[in-house]
């Protein structure tokens, strides 16, 4: 297994470099000049358009092959300047606060776990600090460790909990269904642990720490995240040991990889950031 990771993620590292090669060879330059934000300029009203139209901030970015903090940003920048948008945002709110009534209501009578997850193998460590309903399945905790994490969900994942692993159905390799089961179900206690892995070739491992068990409030909108630090490795960057090296070269522009992986993870990215607004935004959208 650790040889075919080790495969796997020389196979994207060499992707990535043709792909920049590829680029030069067609005249393109890496880069950007001070002040400038070429691609993003130049796709920000098609951004704000799919935005307004009701998609969300990933769809937008695969669709226009941006990285989702560039997103991000372009849609931050429109709002700081227009009026009009913090209008949309105040309107946005009042929906979600109309649509989400009845889900509130029923959740009033149940147990919530707060979860606290850790990317392991990472320093500094970054983690979220979360709230869901105990009804939630596993299922539905892959996407919300998804949102809440920053990951876009390209790759098989697994649960681990107490000796047995969840996810999608795989007899062979005595993987459970995650569809059914709620965490109700698994949870023992508080200080109750497990593992959630994202990406078998980078091995993105997580730990599940059920830090405590809470009774549900009316006006609180379940699964929120209430804090967290540091931002979401790129996806398909190596694992911790090519986010390392990655972090490394970004900062250090004399580095003769800078620009070219500069130009890849984001004109925006910043591993020091963390939006807990956006990130409940995404919540909000996951919904």
């Amino acid at each position: 297994m650790a040889s075919l990771a080790e495969f796997e993620r020389d196979l994207v590292r060499e992707r990535v470099r043709s792909g920049v090669a590829a680029a030069k060879a067609r005249g393109q330059k890496f880069g950007r000049q001070p002040g400038q934000r070429v691609k993003a300029d130049k796709l920000a009203p098609k951004v704000l358009q799919m935005v307004q139209t009701g998609y969300s901030y990933r769809k937008i970015a695969a669709s226009l092959h941006l990285s989702k903090t560039t997103v991000l940003d372009i849609v931050k920048r429109h709002r700081l300047s227009s009026n009009a948008a913090k209008d949309n945002q105040t309107n946005l709110i009042s929906n979600l606060e109309q649509a989400t009534m009845a889900s509130k209501k029923s959740a009033s009578n149940q147990t919530v776990y707060q979860l606290k997850i850790t990317l392991k193998n990472i320093r500094p460590p970054i983690w979220r600090r979360i709230q869901v309903l105990s009804s939630t399945t596993l299922e539905q905790l892959h996407l919300i460790v998804q949102e809440v994490m920053g990951w876009d969900n390209y790759h098989m994942h697994q649960f681990s909990i107490a000796g047995i692993d969840y996810g999608q159905t795989q007899r062979e390799f005595n993987v459970r269904s995650e569809k059914t089961v709620k965490l109700s179900q698994v949870v023992k206690s508080e200080k109750f642990k497990f593992s959630y892995t994202y990406d078998f070739g980078d091995s993105w491992e997580h730990e599940i720490l059920v830090e405590k068990e809470l009774p549900s409030t009316p006006n609180t909108n379940y699964p929120i995240c209430i804090t967290g630090k540091r931002a979401c490795p790129p996806e398909d960057c190596g694992g911790s040991w090519g986010y390392a090296e990655l972090l490394e070269i970004i900062t250090s522009p004399s580095h003769p990889e800078y620009e070219e992986r500069m130009e890849w993870v984001g004109e925006s990215f910043n591993p020091d950031t963390f939006d807990i607004n956006e990130v409940n935004q995404r919540l909000q959208e996951f919904k």
